[in-house]
């Protein structure tokens, strides 16, 4: 009855931002159906200022001082655990399990193979995660393992294969755009690591370790009232990202295909983004690599990913906490990690190196979508 409770809570709110974005009530006009574009009222853009300002308030600030001020309190022996063991060790089996089926069954290239294994293995831990974990566990620990593999382990290495693959060269222009590429190979993934590491939320939470780690170390602890202001901040952190959530469930996705003209990233040739702003100028389009091939294949890797993301990852974890003999509470924890939908993000990557941005937001809504009965039925088996 609590993970319903707390379900149906969180729902409301989320319910709450895709009011507030179809209605505009926070840009002044809203969004219609036919278009990602709002209907012209008062000369702004798509209504996503709003959006990006909850969203960054919320990224940037709100949910590091969460992280910051829960970890810096804690013991760490609640970071370094069993559980978080299962979670490191499932995410890693299934992220593998994902990219050697789409490589060498749906015979994938490197690109869509490696955006397909981030939506079937990232999840939300930003917008869902927290507020679940605060408002199911009473604890935002719970989300600290998943965070870190995230943002240390899997973004890394899936945008550093990104970048060897070409995916983002300006018109994955031939041979010579891919030596290039190859060449800059160890400097895009430095560039990556150094990205992830400069993740607010990341900084957020290797900063609240460090202060766990120095306090294991001395035995002094901050005191209290240090992090009253953390603890304040913080406490914005789960609701703004539920209300974002649904602000971005309100915004039609993009296409599978990019409209005649228009690049993959949603760029057109006069070098102008689909918001309207100036964008860096881009060699002539290519046509994406799926156009013209079966849909099926695409509806397949949104299958799989959906498959991996709501069925198989929840139940391997709870396999495999029962095999190292979990207890009842961490078993819960860790089984309601891995039943996350797919993060937002990933949406954002792909679009960022023009692969499969609209693959990676149906496999995101579609295990938003799903992801209710799943934790529910997560509930039930876990007590």
């Amino acid at each position: 009855m609590s993970v319903l409770t707390a379900i149906v809570s969180m729902g409301c709110v989320v319910a709450l931002g895709w009011v507030i974005q179809r209605r505009g009530l926070l840009a002044g006009h809203r969004i219609t159906r036919s278009t990602s574009r709002d209907v012209p009222g008062d000369g702004a853009s798509d209504g996503a200022g709003a959006r990006a300002i909850l969203a960054t308030l919320s990224f940037t600030i709100c949910a590091p001082a969460l992280m910051f001020s829960t970890l810096a309190g804690t013991d760490l022996a609640h970071v370094v655990s069993r559980g978080a063991a299962v979670t490191w060790a499932t995410t890693a089996a299934l992220a593998l399990f994902t990219a050697a089926v789409a490589r060498w069954v749906l015979r994938l290239p490197a690109g869509p193979t490696a955006v397909t294994t981030l939506a079937a293995v990232y999840v939300n831990g930003g917008n869902i995660g927290i507020p679940l974990a605060v408002y199911l566990f009473d604890d935002a620990l719970a989300v600290v393992p998943t965070l870190l593999f995230q943002l240390l382990v899997l973004a890394p290495l899936t945008l550093a294969v990104l970048d060897r693959s070409g995916a983002g060269a300006p018109g994955n222009a031939g041979a010579g755009a891919r030596r290039t590429t190859a060449r800059s190979g160890w400097t895009s993934v430095v560039r990556v690591l150094l990205a992830a590491v400069r993740n607010p939320i990341t900084v957020g939470t290797l900063a609240g370790l460090l202060v766990a780690v120095v306090s294991e170390l001395t035995g002094a602890r901050l005191p209290e009232v240090a992090l009253i202001p953390f603890d304040l901040i913080g406490a914005a952190a789960p609701p703004l990202g539920l209300l974002t959530f649904g602000m971005t469930l309100a915004v039609p996705m993009p296409p599978l295909t990019p409209a005649a003209g228009t690049d993959a990233a949603g760029t057109d040739a006069a070098g102008t983004d689909a918001a309207g702003t100036d964008a860096a100028p881009t060699a002539p389009v290519s046509t994406p690599w799926w156009t013209g091939r079966d849909r099926l294949l695409v509806q397949a890797v949104v299958a799989l990913a959906v498959l991996v993301r709501n069925v198989l990852h929840p139940l391997v974890a709870w396999v495999v906490g029962n095999a190292v003999g979990l207890d009842p509470a961490a078993l819960a924890l860790v089984v309601t990690m891995a039943a996350l939908p797919t993060a937002v993000n990933v949406t954002t990557y792909a679009t960022r190196y023009g692969v499969f941005d609209g693959v990676a937001a149906r496999a995101t809504v579609w295990t938003t979508a799903l992801c209710v009965p799943v934790l529910v039925t997560v509930g039930a088996l876990t007590g």
